[in-house]
């Protein structure tokens, strides 16, 4: 749902070809790493039928075809977009990553090999964040709803890290 969300919030703001589409998404990193090329094709294949988006060919460009097909929003795509985006913003749901299991289950291990687990985990989450601050770095020149949207993504990852300072206090007591 969320790919879909991307798709046509992109296409809200003007008319773009898929590669264009896929030049936008590898600018944004993390944000959208979900969408890979094959998949952003299919999707926009999959919108195009569902009567969210029209396409037109545009001649005279390099490539196979010697074309290349610009996807433009629909009454419908604009109205799908609205739905998505309070349907994402007004619902909450608990990420499970497999973290939550794997605690549980290192009980198994000796305890000093569950608190150099976590150790690892401090150091590799540690290492993402400060990918996301170097990433989100431009965020604040790009408005409000940029600025809000790394925080977001930054916040779970504080969350992650405060998570693990309690589980390496309550393992080393």
């Amino acid at each position: 749902m969320h790919k879909e969300l991307i798709v046509l919030g992109l296409l809200g703001e003007r008319p773009m070809h898929g590669h264009e589409l896929h030049r936008i998404v590898r600018a944004h990193g993390e944000l959208y790493s979900d969408l890979k090329k094959a998949n952003l094709y299919h999707l926009l294949a999959r919108l195009q039928e569902r009567g969210y988006l029209r396409v037109r060919s545009e001649p005279g460009t390099r490539g196979r075809r010697g074309e290349r097909l610009v996807y433009t929003m629909t009454a419908d795509g604009r109205r799908r977009l609205q739905a998505l985006l309070r349907d994402v913003v007004t619902r909450f749901e608990t990420p499970h990553s497999g973290v939550e299991v794997a605690a549980i289950l290192m009980s198994s291990l000796p305890r000093k090999s569950a608190v150099a687990l976590l150790h690892e985990r401090e150091r590799v989450v540690c290492a993402r964040r400060a990918m996301l601050e170097k990433e989100f770095a431009d965020f604040c020149n790009r408005g409000a709803f940029a600025q809000i949207s790394a925080d977001h993504m930054l916040a779970a990852v504080d969350s992650e890290l405060g998570w693990i300072d309690r589980s390496l206090k309550r393992l080393q007591r």
